[in-house]
């Protein structure tokens, strides 16, 4: 995919079960967005949404060297939301009723991580 080389598809078991990426890259300021999307409902709660988000967050500090990775995750997608954290993301804030799915205005939470952040946090030690 050389028109967008820092899209991926995440395979699982021989099938294409969705997709995760690095968009809006800022080469002069380091950073870039994250977005990832499992599309099957069967494959959430695997852990595979996690293991993803840290091989991006690898590729994405160690390999390109960018100093920060920023995201917005609707509000109530808790399952989401948790593994963000547990991948060492930071809330920054809320952008109030920024979309409107099924007539109802939601709000989506910003989160983000640093590069330091990253290298001192368990998902970045190497190991020794």
């Amino acid at each position: 995919m050389k028109k967008h080389p820092l899209y991926w598809i995440i395979e699982y078991q021989g099938k294409c079960i969705g997709t995760a990426k690095l968009y809006s890259v800022d080469e002069l300021n380091r950073r870039a967005g994250y977005a990832i999307g499992i599309f099957d409902k069967k494959y959430w709660e695997k852990g595979l949404g996690t293991e993803v988000t840290q091989l991006v967050l690898k590729y994405a500090f160690e390999k390109l060297n960018l100093h920060r990775i920023d995201l917005k995750v609707l509000s109530f997608n808790h399952r989401a939301i948790a593994c963000y954290e547990k991948c060492g993301f930071v809330k920054e804030g809320i952008e109030r009723e920024g979309s409107l799915i099924g007539g109802e205005w939601c709000s989506d939470i910003i989160f983000s991580i640093l590069e330091q952040e990253y290298h001192t946090s368990r998902l970045g030690h190497k190991a020794s």
